[in-house]
């Protein structure tokens, strides 16, 4: 079901669409998390919601039980989080004019970013339409800022599988680019080939990998 669309809209108006944790300004490129998580008994109400840019929502929600690294986000400190920042919403609305930090996206937002593009790379099968390469920039920030190993093992499958497919195409790619043009047992065409196979794959498996991250990250879905 999800918040009340109205007091969602209230809720975001008192924070002036800045993350409640990391105090930045989000624009649309925000989250209302559930404190209490629904999954663990948690509802709807509103005072069950705090407004989060996606790179904290993502550090929230990438938190393993099962494999503990750092301190976990729980809900009695998210709670204090809130009530703090609408606090200095409501009673110091001057620091509200000062700059806060980057306005750039979280790693695994980027990385759902990422993939929708290079689904877009991927509808290009055909030998005239070849030669750009996937992106793969944003798998390699996500690993060097450690939040990839922090992710589920079925979603880290997910992903992984994806960005070796995309990695595979590219060297294909890369070694069409540095051919001459050669017909049907050529080494140019057996490049192709390759290529070929592999861009018809990543299409489904990013699509999978995208969906997968999205509902980990507890993206919900709401009427613009």
């Amino acid at each position: 079901m999800g918040f009340s669309r109205t007091e969602a809209d209230k809720l975001l108006a008192e924070c002036h669409r800045r993350c409640c944790i990391c105090h930045r300004f989000c624009g649309v490129k925000m989250e209302l998390h559930h404190i209490e998580p629904t999954a663990q008994g948690g509802t709807d109400e509103i005072s069950n919601a705090i407004p989060v840019c996606f790179e904290c929502h993502a550090e929230i929600q990438l938190y393993n039980d099962a494999h503990p690294r750092g301190r976990k986000f729980h809900p009695a400190e998210l709670l204090i989080h809130k009530a703090q920042w609408l606090q200095v919403c409501t009673s110091s609305t001057g620091l509200l004019l000062s700059p806060m930090g980057a306005q750039d996206v979280g790693p695994i937002q980027a990385l759902v970013d990422e993939l929708g593009f290079d689904k877009d790379i991927a509808r290009r099968v055909e030998a005239e339409e070849m030669g750009a390469k996937f992106l793969v920039s944003q798998f390699q920030r996500a690993i060097e800022q450690g939040l990839f190993a922090l992710l589920p093992d079925d979603v880290r499958t997910m992903v992984s599988d994806v960005y070796v497919t995309m990695m595979r195409a590219n060297a294909h790619l890369g070694k069409m680019a540095s051919m001459p043009w050669g017909g049907t047992g050529s080494a140019w065409h057996h490049a192709y080939l390759n290529a070929n196979r592999d861009i018809k794959l990543v299409y489904g498996l990013a699509d999978s990998a995208q969906v997968a991250l999205l509902d980990h990250l507890g993206h919900e879905r709401t009427e613009a």
